[in-house]
C-alpha cells in the first residue's frame, strides 16, 4: 500500500457530493479557474495582512508519512471514494488519553478519535462530556499499520486528520486565506485548498473578501493527490443548516407572532425577510401607513426587522408579513382631528383619473373627487392638480372602517368667492347714496329732504322729450 494515498487518483467521482451535483460542480470549478491551475489561481489571490500564509507546497516532492488511507474490507479506499454504509461503525469509548478517544468496535482491533471531534455535537444533539462507555457512530477512515490502530471520524464532525487521509464528503474545518477571482482559498490543515465562489453560500456574495481569517465548516469535494489540489464547498451544507432551522420555525410559528427577521431580498411589489430558514413576504401595503412607492426607502438587504405574522399558509409555505402594524395607526385620531365641515390643508400625493388623493396627515389620504377638484367643469384632474402641489380642501364625510376620506376643493372656491362678495357689498352702497345726493346734502340725510330739494329744482330741459310730429304708421 502506497503511504501516500495515491493508489485512488484515477477513481470516477460520485454524481452526488452533499447534496450538491457533481457535473455543475465541475462547471463551477472550471468557470472559476478559467484553464489556469489552482496553483497559478492561489497565486493572483488577495489576502489580508496577518492572514497564515502556511508553509509552501512542493507539487514535484510526494507526501510521506503520515496515516494510510482510508480502507473497506482491507482494500485501500480510492481518492473521492464517498462514504459507504460499510465504512460506519458504531463503537463504545474504552479509555481517553493523550488527546485521543480509543473506540471499541468489535472483533480484534481498536479504534483511536481525535478528541478534537467530540467538541460539537453533530446534527443539533445535546452536548455532553465524554466519558468511557459511551457509544458514538463512527467512519472508517484508514488503518495505522505501525500502531496497529483503525482511524476513525466521528460521524457528522469535523475532520481534523492529516490531509492526506481526506475523502470526497468529509466534513472539514478550513480557514480563508484569500480571496481570487474565482472564489476562496482556504487551508485544511497546512494543505491548500480553493472553493469556487458559488459554492460559498446559499447566496450571492458580491464581496467576498467579508470571509478572510474566518474558520468555514466545509465538505471535501474533490481531493487530486497527485497535484495536491483539493476543492471545498459549503453551500449544501449551509442549506442543510437551513433546512433544518426552518422546520423548527414553521412548527413555530403563527398568526399575530411578532419575530425578527433578516431582509434576504427587495422586489417592486415588497421584501422577502428570512425569519430563520423560511422567507416571508412583507408586502409594499403592509411596509407603512403613507403610500410606499419604493420598498427601499423603507427597507435595505441585510437590515433586521421586527416584522408581525399576518398569515401561514403551510400548504403552500407562504407567510406574510407586516410592519406597519407594529406602529399606531394615525386613523384611530381621524374622527376627532377631521370632522365633516373641517378644512384642512394637504399635499396632493396621486393623481387618479376620477380624482386626486390629498394626504391630510401622516399615513392618512383623503379622495378629491374629480366633481369636487373645481367649481368649472373639467376634462382631466390634471389640467388643475399636480402630484406635490399644496391644497385646501373641506371634509364632506369620514368612514372609519373603510378609512376613507371625501374631501372638495371646490367647496373652498365657492365659500371664497361668497366672501369675497359680502365684504364688497357694505363698500359699494355708501358711493351710490354719495352719488345720488345733490350737492350740499349730507350723506345719510333724510330720504324726503333729499326728494323734497329734487322736487324744488326746475326741470332739465335735456330730460324733456320732443313732442312726435308724424303719425304712427298703422293709423290708431
Amino acid at each position: 500500500m502506497d503511504s501516500g494515498g495515491n493508489s485512488g487518483d484515477k477513481k470516477v467521482l460520485p454524481q452526488q457530493v452533499g447534496g450538491v451535483n457533481r457535473t455543475d460542480l465541475d462547471q463551477e470549478v472550471a468557470q472559476a479557474m478559467t484553464g489556469m491551475s489552482i496553483e497559478d489561481l492561489m497565486a493572483h489571490a488577495v489576502s489580508k495582512p496577518g492572514a497564515p500564509a502556511g508553509p509552501t507546497m512542493d507539487p514535484s516532492r510526494p507526501i510521506r508519512g503520515g496515516r494510510p488511507a482510508a480502507r473497506r474490507g482491507g482494500e485501500p479506499a480510492e481518492s473521492g471514494e464517498r462514504i459507504h454504509p460499510d465504512n460506519i461503525k458504531r463503537g463504545r469509548i474504552v479509555a481517553i488519553r493523550e488527546g485521543q478517544a480509543f473506540v471499541d468496535i468489535g472483533g480484534k482491533s481498536q479504534g483511536i478519535v481525535p478528541l478534537e471531534q467530540f467538541d460539537e455535537a453533530p446534527d443539533g444533539a445535546e452536548k455532553k462530556g465524554l466519558e468511557v462507555g459511551q457509544e458514538y457512530e463512527f467512519v472508517y477512515k484508514g488503518y495505522d499499520t505501525r500502531e496497529g490502530l483503525v482511524l476513525l471520524a466521528r460521524r457528522g464532525a469535523v475532520t481534523h486528520g492529516p490531509w492526506e487521509t481526506l475523502q470526497t464528503g468529509d466534513v472539514v474545518e478550513a480557514l480563508v486565506t484569500g480571496v481570487n477571482k474565482g472564489g476562496l482559498e482556504l487551508r485544511v490543515n497546512n494543505a491548500r485548498a480553493f472553493m469556487p465562489a458559488g459554492q460559498v453560500d446559499t447566496k450571492f456574495h458580491a464581496d467576498l473578501s467579508v470571509f478572510l481569517n474566518q474558520r468555514l465548516k466545509c465538505q471535501v469535494a474533490t481531493v487530486d493527490r497527485q497535484d495536491h489540489n483539493i476543492v471545498l464547498t459549503r453551500r449544501a451544507l449551509v442549506e442543510a443548516e437551513e433546512a433544518k432551522a426552518g422546520e423548527k420555525t414553521w412548527e413555530e410559528l403563527a398568526q399575530g407572532q411578532i419575530r425578527e427577521g433578516t431582509v434576504r431580498s427587495i422586489m417592486p411589489y415588497g421584501a422577502f425577510v428570512d425569519l430563520g430558514g423560511v422567507d416571508g413576504l412583507l408586502h409594499v401595503s403592509a411596509m407603512s401607513h403613507t403610500r410606499v412607492t419604493d420598498p427601499k426607502k423603507i427597507v435595505k438587504e441585510g437590515d433586521k426587522v421586527q416584522v408581525m405574522v399576518l398569515g401561514v399558509d403551510r400548504e403552500k409555505r407562504k407567510v406574510s408579513l407586516g410592519l406597519k402594524q407594529l406602529s399606531k395607526d394615525p386613523w384611530e385620531t381621524v374622527v376627532s382631528a377631521f370632522p365633516a365641515g373641517t378644512t384642512i390643508t394637504g399635499t396632493v400625493q396621486k393623481i387618479m383619473e376620477f380624482g386626486a388623493f390629498v394626504e391630510v396627515a401622516p399615513g392618512v389620504e383623503g379622495l378629491v373627487h374629480i366633481s369636487q377638484v373645481s367649481t368649472r367643469r373639467i376634462g382631466k384632474v390634471s389640467e388643475v392638480l399636480k402630484e406635490g402641489q399644496t391644497v385646501q380642501a373641506k371634509v364632506l364625510s369620514v368612514d372609519l372602517d373603510k378609512k376613507r376620506i371625501s374631501l372638495s376643493i371646490a367647496d373652498i372656491e365657492r365659500e371664497t368667492r361668497i366672501a369675497a362678495a359680502a365684504a364688497a357689498a357694505p363698500a359699494e352702497a355708501p358711493a351710490a347714496q354719495t352719488a345720488a345726493a345733490p350737492t350740499g346734502t349730507p350723506v345719510g340725510a333724510p330720504a324726503d329732504g333729499a326728494a323734497g330739494a329734487a322736487a324744488k329744482a326746475p326741470p332739465s330741459k335735456a330730460a324733456a322729450k320732443p313732442l312726435r310730429k308724424t303719425p304712427l304708421k298703422g293709423g290708431l
